[in-house]
């Protein structure tokens, strides 16, 4: 979803545009759109270099959505490889190694490789070295911030799999409390939720680690140009506003309360942005290339 967006983003401003996925005509059709129908699931290092050939930028927003599950940090890591050896055959020919010496990614010729990554992969203020990933209070205040909106709820429904089930159903038990109409049946189903959350149990977590592991392909990687974007927990389709905010390594919280202490640290802070807004920041970047190697 967040591909499509970016696309539309750049087509508005001008841009040339492949779209690369199993069904891009779906997208529609415009004179600056070009489909490329590959199943990146499947797909090659030199399919995925064949089709992006010639390009500025390479933006992966793809996620694996329909693979939750105990084998969806190996599948995001195996793309995410491709996009990134992809991308140095683009800038450096495809002799040059992923790994190997060359000048900082600031100095790099060549296609922007722009990385969608997960929130999970920020650092925690004043923890050194701990992400959001690695802390269960995080999970914990995520889905309780998510079962709170509805527009996340929804959201989640498109790409969470059994979860968004469960998180769909603890809503409805949340607002029965809310509303004085809780049932001892729905403050278990409201406990169980979030047990699993800071038990870090559960496809949702699966997911965020998975999508953090795949940091590890740029951290100190000067082989290409590259920016990693942590979008924040609670992004979501919304209306466009025309702005967002740029934090780098550590997540931005909102001001914490008299109750944010010890595992309460998330609770109620965590941010959002529409999906909107995200892509006018990727085609930002795409653009001037000012925060490769971050």
């Amino acid at each position: 979803m967040t591909g499509s967006y970016v696309a539309l983003e750049l087509l508005k401003g001008g841009h040339k545009v492949i779209g690369i996925s199993r069904n891009p005509d779906k997208l529609g059709q415009h004179d600056n759109y070009t489909t490329r129908s590959i199943d990146l699931t499947k797909a090659s290092i030199s399919e995925v270099t064949d089709a992006s050939k010639s390009v500025d930028a390479v933006v992966n927003a793809y996620g694996l959505h329909s693979q939750l599950g105990k084998a969806l940090g190996y599948s995001m890591c195996r793309l995410t490889r491709i996009f990134n050896v992809t991308s140095t055959n683009i800038s450096q020919g495809p002799s040059s190694s992923l790994l190997a010496p060359s000048p900082s990614p600031h100095k790099l010729q060549g296609a922007l490789l722009f990385m969608a990554g997960g929130a999970g992969s920020m650092l925690v203020r004043d923890t050194p070295f701990v992400t959001a990933a690695d802390d269960p209070s995080f999970f914990y205040a995520y889905v309780r911030d998510a079962t709170v909106r509805e527009a996340y709820v929804d959201h989640a429904q498109e790409w969470a799999g059994e979860d968004a089930v469960h998180l769909k159903k603890a809503r409805e038990a949340l607002l029965a409390e809310e509303t004085g109409k809780g049932t001892p049946g729905t403050r278990q189903l409201l406990n169980a939720v979030y047990e699993n959350m800071f038990h870090m149990d559960g496809h949702v977590v699966d997911f965020i680690t998975g999508a953090r592991a795949t940091f590890i392909f740029f951290g100190g990687n000067n082989s290409l140009k590259w920016t990693y974007m942590s979008p924040p927990p609670l992004y979501r389709p919304g209306r466009r506003n025309g702005s967002y905010e740029i934090a780098v390594d550590v997540m931005p919280l909102k001001l914490a309360g008299p109750h944010n202490e010890g595992d309460a640290i998330f609770d109620g802070r965590l941010h959002g942005i529409a999906l909107p807004d995200i892509a006018i920041a990727v085609a930002d970047e795409a653009e001037t290339k000012e925060k490769a190697g971050n």
